[in-house]
């Protein structure tokens, strides 16, 4: 049996921070999988959880060996990313049950609405049009969409961001139809 040596790995020093990541990426990965189903979901949580290890290194006080506070923190991350999930999926569902329940001379027909989003969406910032249709008409994940446009997944994100602000500025009470819309056509 193998003598275990005692971790010695600290957060200041890049160098031994890179060979951490480097020797428990794939093992953070398979915690996070345990939770998440998606792997890109489970990647972009291991990714975000080393990152904060390294930005917050000077604040943390580690009480036990880095490894198991990197894979506890990934297990949190994981249950945290589930949990604003379901709660994003309660409220749009909760916003469709109120819009179907509204009375219907107040709201748009579908036609008009159609119309309308169409309106919305081709008012977008041309790269922000180009994303967020290649998001919700040709159903690419913002990973698939990054590789295709040689741009970051974050940028994707933050074009998807400012897509939704418009739309639901230009939209208002009408935004969740868009996805009720969006679901039919699927």
């Amino acid at each position: 049996m193998r003598e275990q040596k005692p971790e010695n790995v600290t957060l200041k020093n890049f160098s031994s921070f890179e060979n951490f990541f480097k020797e428990n990426y794939h093992s953070a990965c398979l915690v996070a999988l345990r939770y998440l189903e998606n792997e890109q979901e489970a990647e972009d949580t291991v990714q975000e959880t080393f990152l904060y290890l390294w930005e917050k290194r000077a604040q943390l006080q580690i009480q036990q060996s880095l490894k198991q506070y990197l894979f506890q923190a990934v297990k949190n991350r994981s249950i945290n990313y589930l949990n604003r999930e379901r709660k994003l999926h309660k409220q749009l569902n909760n916003e469709i049950e109120q819009i179907q329940n509204t009375d219907s001379e107040a709201n748009f027909s579908s036609e008009e609405l159609a119309v309308e989003i169409s309106k919305s969406i081709e008012s977008l910032p041309p790269q922000c049009k180009k994303i967020f249709l290649l998001a919700y008409i040709d159903n690419l994940s913002y990973a698939q969409i990054a590789e295709s446009l040689n741009l970051s997944k974050n940028t994707i994100k933050t074009q998807m961001g400012i897509a939704y602000k418009i739309l639901r500025q230009r939209l208002k009470t009408k935004f969740f139809m868009l996805f009720l819309i969006f679901k039919q056509n699927k």
